[in-house]
Parts: structure tokens; sequence; C-alpha cells
């Protein structure tokens, strides 16, 4: 059995509540993701219960053909953060949670994205190439991060 490894990351987007409300659209409607160079198959935004498949469009895991079926389990939509939790379902390469969450602090307008989640290889190929699986999960979160930073 593979240990699980949690990891959180953060980027400053720049400020203002025009950057919140573009941002937290973007990180619900899955553009996030996109932008991230995934392929997004959803029926629509970030709810309780909705399904994503998520595919990469380049490296490893595009060339292995990869899908991630993940589950939204929990969103937040307060003034101050928008963002949910989703799960991995069976078929995804690891094994585990993951939390997008757009924070605006009201008093310096600052606005982040944070990344917190915590996963383990699920598949036998993940584990047999677990190097290259780690590789490739860092190389997503460095783009999910530089995503919003971008073009919010």
């Amino acid at each position: 059995m593979t240990r699980s490894r949690r990891f959180e990351r953060e980027a400053h987007l720049g400020s203002g509540a025009d950057l919140f409300r573009r941002a937290s659209a973007a990180l619900v409607s899955w553009d996030l993701h996109r932008r991230a160079g995934l392929v997004v198959v959803a029926t629509g935004p970030a709810t309780p219960g909705r399904t994503v498949t998520l595919r990469p469009r380049s490296g490893p895991g595009a060339w292995l053909r990869l899908a991630a079926p993940c589950e939204v389990t929990e969103v937040v939509d307060r003034p101050d953060a928008r963002g949910f939790t989703y799960r991995a379902l069976p078929g995804h390469p690891e094994r585990g949670w993951g939390t997008f969450l757009v924070r605006h602090d009201s008093v310096t307008g600052a606005v982040a994205l944070t990344l917190t989640g915590e996963s383990a290889h699920a598949t036998l190929l993940a584990r047999l190439g677990a190097p290259i699986a780690r590789l490739e999960q860092a190389r997503i979160t460095r783009r999910y991060l530089a995503a919003l930073r971008d073009r919010p």
C-alpha cells in the first residue's frame, strides 16, 4: 500500500473585489482546470455531487490517455472565499482529495488561490511509475497556480 502525501500550495493572484469575482467564477466553472491544460468533462459548475472527468492535454498522462474521474464533495461560497473540494473516484490514477479555494482579504484586498490535497497512488501503473506520477502531479499543480494569475 502506498503512503498518502499531503500538500498545500498558494499563489497570490493580485488584489481587488473584481479579481476575486472573476477568479472564483473561473474556478467553479472549471476554467481553472482548462487553463491548466486539462480536458474537462462535466455537465455544469462545481456543485456537491457533481462528477467531473479530467484528462491531461500534454505530458505523460496524455500519452497514456489517463482519465481522472472526481466527485465534488463540498462547495464554499462565502463573501471572502469560493471554491470546492473533490475526491478521486474509481478509475482515477490516485486516491484522495483536493480543495481549490480563492480567497479575498477585505482589509488588504489581496486575492489568493490555495490548493490543498492528499493523495496516494491508486493504480499499478501509478505505483510502478511513482516518480513520473509525482512529477506530473507537481507539473499540473504549478499550472493550476499560474492559470488564474495569468488571466482571471
